[in-house]
């Protein structure tokens, strides 16, 4: 079923419009607090950061959402844990229950594909140690990453790294490049470009385009640098409605 939190009438896009398989009011009030946790046991101090700032883990609400966060080992672009070990993905509720409503279409399209959580919610002092670890070129950098001082919705808990994996074969679907890949071939923008060119496969490409489907069903929006990055607002009504996570 698609779930809808009420929020505010400023963040375009935010009721989440009904299919004809529905047959559910798709807008209901819901807190954190009305939300039992899952009791499995902290794994990294950024679990206590998340939860003081009444944020969800997502598979509380969808336990087929996988999660696999690149900053919670080294298999990533800086080679570096950055947090602390951490396994579960938080947002605050309406942007996890769009995920889910995310999840549910993708289902209804493949029911042996899941949606995969590379990054969620980023506390500010975690972006500030990714710039200070990031060592190259300036236009490269702030293409990539938001430095501390500019914000990054990822630190209001309103963006998500993404991408789906096939549970039958227990394998990513192919997108053409590897998550946080930094080059152009991981850009939307010149998709249409390698697609011509043979540096992106039809494959690749079909599969970019059923992800962007998903998240933007679920008024989600993509961005022209990055395959995998989804927001759920801008920076004015984020910063208006969230709390800055520190």
């Amino acid at each position: 079923m698609f779930f809808g939190c009420n929020t505010a009438p400023e963040c375009k896009g935010n009721k989440i419009s009904k299919r004809p398989i529905i047959a559910f009011n798709d807008t209901f009030n819901i807190s954190a607090s009305a939300i039992k946790l899952k009791t499995n046991a902290d794994t990294s101090y950024l679990e206590y950061v998340f939860k003081e700032y009444d944020l969800i883990d997502i598979q509380s609400l969808d336990t087929s959402i996988k999660v696999d966060l690149k900053y919670a080992s080294t298999d990533n672009f800086l080679k570096l844990n950055i947090y602390d070990g951490l396994r579960k993905a938080y947002f605050p509720c309406d942007v996890a229950i769009r995920i889910c409503n995310a999840q549910f279409y993708l289902k209804q399209l493949y029911p042996n594909y899941s949606l995969i959580i590379f990054d969620a919610s980023r506390p500010l002092h975690v972006q500030q140690m990714m710039w200070d670890s990031l060592d190259m070129p300036p236009n490269i950098k702030y293409a990539y990453l938001s430095p501390p001082f500019a914000i990054s919705l990822h630190n209001y808990g309103c963006a998500l790294d993404v991408s789906i994996i096939d549970n039958s074969t227990h394998k990513l679907l192919e997108m053409g490049s590897e998550f946080d890949f930094f080059g152009k071939l991981s850009q939307p923008v010149y998709e249409w470009q390698f697609l011509k060119s043979g540096e992106l496969t039809q494959e690749a490409f079909e599969n970019r385009k059923l992800l962007r489907k998903v998240m933007q069903n679920a008024k989600f929006f993509p961005i022209t640098s990055e395959w995998w990055h989804f927001n759920y607002c801008n920076k004015e009504f984020a910063a208006a409605k969230y709390k800055l996570i520190k």
